[in-house]
C-alpha cells in the first residue's frame, strides 16, 4: 500500500471519505515527519501544531455530519511565507517582517480554508522572493539546491511533509523548483487566480502558482482559487470550466518543441534526455513537430528583468531607503537595478513583453502544447538556486505552464520537462498534462527515511 506521505489527494481524501484515517490523525502522521526532517531539510518558518490540529478537528466534524463538501477537505498543505494568514506570521524570510502579522488571509489561502484545507505552517521562501540561496535543502541530494524562491514549498512536498503546497512567480520560482525536486509544478495564467494579500515581487510578473503529486491535483487547487478578484489589479475574468475534470478527456496531444536558444543553452544531458522523451512520447501517439518561436529569446530575459527589477524597487522603495543594511545581496541588487532604471527602459520592456505575449500565442494556434526542458540541467550546488532562463519567457509571456518530472540524470538528480500552454486554456492544458504523465510513469521519490 502506498504510504500516507506518498499520497495524491484525490487518494487521501477517498481515505478521508471512507474514514480509514481521520484528518487528526493524517495531520498528526504530517507534523511527525516534519519534526523528524525539518532539521535537516529547513523546509518551516511557522509550523505551530496546535493550529494545523484545530483546523484538522474541524474537518473531522464536518466528516461526521457527511458534509463532504470539497476534495480538498482535510488535506494537509504547506504556504509559501509571502501569503499572509490570518493566525501565523508572514515574515518573507526578513528581518525587516519577522514580526509582522497581517491579520488576515491572502485571497489563495482564504479559498483553501474555505475547502477545508489544513493550513499546516509557512515555508521558506528566498528572501522576497528573490533570488539569494534560502537555507532549505533539496532532499534528492542535500548538497545541491531546492531551487527558488518557493525553496520550502518544494522540498516539503518531495519529502513528503505535506501533500500539496503553495508557491509563486516572477521568473521561475515554481517551475523551476518543481524540476529540481521531482514534483508537479504549476503556474496558471497571469490574472486567473488573485495575488491579494501576497506580498508583491513585479506585479507586472507575479502569478500564484502551487506544488503537488500528481496533474490532477493541480487541477484540483485550480478549482478551489480560479475567479475574477477586484482587489488584484492584474485580476481577469474568465470563464471557470471543470478543471478537475480533465484528467478525463487526456489525449495525446500536439506538441510544438521548442528547441532553440533551449537546445543551445541546455546541459548536454538534458538535451539527450528530452530528445530521449520527445521520441517516447511520439512513439505513443502524440505529434510532435519542432515550434521555431519569432523571438530573440535573450533580449525577452534582458527585458523582463527590467519590468522586475524596476517593479521591484518600486514594491520597496521606502522599507530600502530605511533599511538597507537587511536586504540580502540578490534582492538589494534588484531594487538598486530598478531605481537606476528609466521610465523609457521600463516602457520599452513592457512593450517587449506585450510582442512577446502575442508571438507566443501565435506559435499556439499551430499546436496544442509548447514543449521543453523545465531547467537547463538537474539541481546545481546550492550556492545558487538556478537560471531562471528558461521558464521566465513563459511568465512574462502570462500563460500556463507546468513541469513534470520524467527521469533521473547521471547524478540520481530529477530532471523536469514543462507543458505549455494558451491563456485561460488551463483545461487542455492539464488534459495534454495527464496524457504525458501517464505515459512518463515517473515514480521515484527520494530516500529520506
Amino acid at each position: 500500500m502506498t504510504e500516507i506521505h506518498s499520497m495524491t489527494i484525490s487518494q487521501l481524501s477517498t481515505q478521508l471519505r471512507e474514514k480509514h484515517i481521520s484528518a487528526e490523525e493524517l495531520t498528526r502522521q504530517f507534523l511527525d515527519r516534519s519534526q523528524i526532517l525539518n532539521e535537516k531539510l529547513n523546509i518551516w518558518v511557522t509550523l505551530d501544531p496546535e493550529i494545523a490540529i484545530a483546523q484538522a478537528r474541524k474537518c473531522d466534524e464536518q466528516i461526521a455530519k457527511g458534509n463532504f463538501k470539497s476534495p480538498l477537505l482535510g488535506i494537509p498543505i504547506g504556504v509559501k511565507d509571502i501569503y499572509f494568514t490570518e493566525d501565523m506570521k508572514t515574515t518573507c524570510c526578513s528581518p525587516i517582517f519577522e514580526d509582522f502579522s497581517s491579520g488576515y488571509d491572502a485571497e489563495p489561502v482564504r479559498l483553501l480554508r474555505q475547502s477545508g484545507s489544513v493550513i499546516m505552517g509557512k515555508t521558506v521562501t528566498t528572501q522576497f522572493a528573490c533570488g539569494d540561496p534560502s537555507p532549505t535543502k533539496n532532499p534528492w541530494n542535500l548538497q545541491r539546491t531546492p531551487g527558488g524562491s518557493s525553496s520550502g514549498s518544494a522540498a516539503g512536498l518531495a519529502a513528503g511533509l505535506f501533500t500539496a503546497s503553495l508557491g509563486s512567480q516572477t521568473a521561475g520560482s515554481v517551475l523551476r523548483p518543481a524540476a529540481y525536486n521531482g514534483v508537479v509544478g504549476f503556474k496558471p495564467t497571469h490574472g486567473l487566480v488573485s495575488r491579494f494579500g501576497v506580498y508583491p515581487v513585479a506585479m507586472s510578473l507575479d502569478t500564484m502558482g502551487w506544488f503537488t503529486k500528481s496533474v490532477a491535483d493541480a487541477a484540483t487547487l485550480l478549482q478551489c482559487m480560479a475567479g475574477y478578484d477586484e482587489r488584484d489589479e492584474g485580476s481577469k475574468l474568465s470563464e471557470i470550466p471543470l478543471y478537475s475534470k480533465s484528467e478525463s478527456e487526456k489525449r495525446a496531444p500536439k506538441i510544438g518543441l521548442v528547441e532553440q536558444y533551449y537546445f543551445d543553452d541546455a546541459d548536454p544531458e538534458t538535451v539527450s534526455e528530452i530528445n530521449k522523451l520527445a521520441d517516447k512520447l511520439s512513439d505513443a501517439g502524440a505529434e510532435i513537430k519542432s515550434a521555431n518561436v519569432d523571438l530573440d529569446f535573450r533580449n525577452v530575459l534582458d527585458q523582463h528583468k527590467i519590468i522586475m527589477t524596476s517593479e521591484g524597487s518600486h514594491t520597496h522603495r521606502e522599507n530600502f531607503l530605511e533599511r538597507p543594511e537587511d536586504y540580502a545581496p540578490e534582492v538589494r541588487g534588484v531594487i538598486e537595478t530598478g531605481l537606476a532604471t528609466s521610465a523609457a527602459t521600463y516602457v520599452e520592456a513592457l512593450s517587449t513583453q506585450r510582442h512577446l505575449t502575442a508571438e507566443v500565442e501565435k506559435t499556439l494556434d499551430s499546436f496544442d502544447v509548447l514543449l521543453a526542458p523545465t531547467a537547463i540541467s538537474g539541481a546545481p550546488t546550492p550556492e545558487t538556486t538556478g537560471q531562471p532562463a528558461f521558464q521566465a519567457p513563459w511568465t512574462m509571456a502570462g500563460v500556463p505552464a507546468i513541469s513534470l518530472p520524467y527521469t533521473l540524470d547521471s547524478d540520481g538528480l530529477p530532471l523536469g520537462v514543462q507543458i505549455i500552454g494558451s491563456h485561460f486554456q488551463e483545461y487542455d492544458l492539464f488534459s495534454s498534462a495527464s496524457w504525458l504523465e501517464e505515459i512518463i510513469g515517473f515514480s521515484e521519490a527520494p530516500e529520506l527515511i
